[in-house]
This record gives C-alpha cells, structure tokens and sequence, in this order.
C-alpha cells in the first residue's frame, strides 16, 4: 500500500512539474540604454519603473495585461520570451536568467529581475 501512495505522490508530482509556464516571473526594473554615449546620457535620465510579470500576465504602474500565453523560444542560438495574446506575438530577447531586453543595442529598454 505504501508502494502505491508513493507512486501516485511521484506521478502527481511529475505531472505538475510538467505545466508549462516560464521562469521569468518576478518583479522588474527598467532600464533604458544604448551603445552611443550620448542617447545612454539622455536614457538614464529617463529613471527606472518596477513591473511584475507573472505566468500570464505583465503588471505595470497599476495596470495589468493579460496575454493568453508567456513562453520561452529559441531561434538561431538565441533565448526569447514570448507573450502571445491572439495572433499577435510581442518578444523580448532573453540576455540571461534575470535580464530581459526590449529593442537594439541603439536603443534598449532592459528589464533586470529585482525579486
């Protein structure tokens, strides 16, 4: 009978850890910058704003944006994080496991994990 309710807990437990989702939930600081030293200057001066995103959802300033799904993809030996809602598909390319960057090395709005 132990044998049994071991079993179940394993399988039980695999199956829960086998429900997608992303390991990019958390609480973000923005940061906006760029490779030219002069839009880095003016960029900095733009400040920091917190944003939370959760498993399928990005809160910011109050407001929350639901999206039907929150997925990592990787294409051409590059990590993204993709929110799909609809057809529409918005991506961020994943830098490591606590940063996320929006845009170009131009101009780029990186989001660092704080919590």
């Amino acid at each position: 009978m132990k044998l049994f309710k071991y079993s179940a807990l394993l399988v039980a437990a695999a199956l829960l850890s086998a429900c997608g989702g992303h390991d990019f939930e958390g609480v973000y600081e923005s940061r906006a910058g760029s490779s030219n030293e002069v839009l880095n200057a003016f960029a900095e001066m733009a400040g920091a704003d917190r944003l939370v995103i959760g498993d399928d959802y990005i809160e910011s300033e109050g407001k929350r944006t639901t999206f039907d799904d929150i997925f990592e993809r990787e294409s051409a030996g590059k990590r993204y994080l993709v929110f799909k809602s609809g057809e529409t598909e918005e991506v961020w390319t994943i830098v490591d496991d606590k940063t996320l960057m929006q845009g170009n090395e131009l101009v780029n709005i990186k989001l660092v994990r704080v919590e």
